[in-house]
């Protein structure tokens, strides 16, 4: 039977041997070792042994250690700091452990005497300013070494580290191509869970918007060409211009520029600021996020509000409900004689309907789960989904601003309800789709508005975009040095 390796409990140290004078008995490649890693540390090392290999003749002619070629002998001890038995003789090992402790220095022996020794020696890993060990107290050898290579993988991964986007938005598909890449709740947790799991992806967030789906990502430069990521992502289903990947500057520059509202339909909205803030807050709930996104973050925040602060004053900015009234008031003539029906109660639908009671127009309410609260307004009627159907045979306009897997209101259900007699303006604020765009080809009267059509039509109303983004860059640059900051401290430069 085998016999069982020894265990002995260890308490991990740093040994500072700067200029101090360590003793390596013997020449072979365990000694070699051994003095490859005092060097590093700076030790002074004394080689005993009459022969040894190449490296270590090697060392000596670049007057690197001092070699006494001979045998060892017992005052060889005397004057070190730390001595290593290296031979291949376990008696004269014995011997050298014996002498050392006499001496009262610390000695390790390389052999099957090593549990008499004083100390061992992890399996080591120095990469930069970086020094690692991995011990298992002699149990293994081997699985030591196999977790201090996985180790250095991953040091030189973090040496390479940078910021990551990967994403598509509005401006490369349009919304009804663009939906199966959005993301519910549960759908964003199983391929967050995925992601995390992908070698060389440090910390990340996924931005989950009306406008665009992206992964931003602390990652190391060899992950962002594995494929993995796009694959994960649904990305390989795209051809490469309707998806983009951005990495180092471009990467935080883009996120800037996102975060001010800047890449918004939209421009200047303001709703992507919580949006970030959320995805942030979600992925470090979830695990994926720790320091390096969430100082990403408030650096980004506050690059993007000197950004707002400097180009509000060209944009006639507003929110998505703002757009929508808009429209509404543009589109719709005697507005104060319609029925409105506004589908949820969140920001936007409360944005919706304090702007409709203003205008004096009656207005149903329609929520899921959470009841309005602290709204009285006589103009107002507030119902639950499933009175949708009741609802539309008598209201004029209809706009959606809800979180849903399928239409709200489509085709198969509610065609059936809509008014016949007068045109009937149907206003899509959702994503994924509120509702179902083939009610407008099915019926004459009905007029299906989504997103993309909206803040096309608003782009065009405003002007001075191309001032705007020139006026983003700058002060994106100007912040180059907040980018340069983050990246030194991901790779361990600071």
């Amino acid at each position: 039977m085998r016999k069982k390796r020894p265990e002995r409990k260890t308490f991990p140290i740093n040994a500072m041997l700067e200029g101090r004078k360590v003793l390596v008995v013997g020449g072979g490649r365990v000694g070699q070792r051994k003095v490859e890693l005092l060097l590093d540390a700076g030790a002074s090392v004394t080689l005993v042994c009459p022969d040894c290999v190449s490296e270590l003749n090697d060392l000596e002619k670049a007057s690197k250690i001092t070699h006494l070629k001979r045998f060892f002998e017992d005052r060889d001890v005397d004057q070190s700091s730390l001595v290593f038995a290296c031979t291949d003789n376990k008696h004269v090992n014995r011997r050298i452990l014996e002498l050392s402790k006499a001496a009262r220095v610390l000695c390790c022996c390389a052999d099957g005497n090593w549990p008499d020794g004083d100390f061992v020696t992890p399996a080591i890993l120095r990469t930069g300013k970086v020094l690692m060990s991995v011990s298992t107290s002699g149990k293994s050898c081997r699985q030591s070494r196999l977790i201090k290579e996985n180790l250095s993988k991953h040091l030189n991964s973090i040496e390479s580290s940078d910021l990551l986007v990967i994403g598509t938005s509005h401006e490369m598909i349009g919304m009804q191509e663009r939906a199966p890449y959005h993301l519910l709740l549960r759908e964003r947790e199983v391929m967050g869970a995925m992601i995390s799991q992908v070698w060389g992806v440090h910390e990340f967030f996924i931005l989950n918007t009306c406008n665009r789906i992206e992964l931003v990502a602390a990652i190391a430069k060899e992950a962002t060409t594995s494929g993995v990521l796009r694959r994960l992502m649904h990305f390989d289903q795209l051809r490469p211009d309707l998806y983009y990947m951005k990495f180092g500057y471009q990467a935080f520059e883009h996120v800037c520029k996102i975060t001010a509202g800047m890449g918004s339909q939209t421009p200047g909205e303001f709703h992507v600021v919580s949006q970030v803030k959320d995805a942030v807050e979600e992925a470090s709930a979830c695990g994926w996020a720790a320091s390096i996104i969430r100082d990403l973050c408030d650096t980004v925040l506050k690059v993007s509000k000197d950004i707002r602060r400097q180009v509000e004053p060209l944009l006639d900015i507003a929110e998505i409900e703002e757009v929508c009234i808009r429209y509404i008031d543009q589109h719709i003539d005697n507005l104060s004689d319609k029925r409105v029906f506004v589908a949820g109660t969140g920001v936007v639908g409360k944005g919706l309907i304090s702007s409709l009671v203003k205008r004096d127009v009656k207005c149903v309410w329609g929520y899921h789960r959470n009841m309005p609260k602290d709204f009285d307004s006589n103009l107002v009627e507030i119902v639950q989904f499933d009175q949708i159907g009741n609802i539309l045979s008598d209201v004029d306009i209809v706009v959606s601003a809800v979180d849903v897997e399928s239409p709200l209101i489509n085709v198969r259900g509610h065609l059936a309800s809509v008014k016949k007699d007068t045109p009937v303006t149907m206003i899509d604020l959702g994503m994924p789709r509120n509702i179902d765009p083939e009610l407008g080809t099915k019926c004459n009267n009905i007029k299906v508005i989504d997103l993309d059509v909206l803040k096309h039509w608003y782009r065009k109303s405003t002007g001075t975009l191309n001032q705007v983004l020139k006026i983003c860059a700058d002060i994106t640059e100007s912040n180059r040095d907040k980018y340069e900051r983050i990246r030194n401290s991901m790779q361990g430069e600071l």
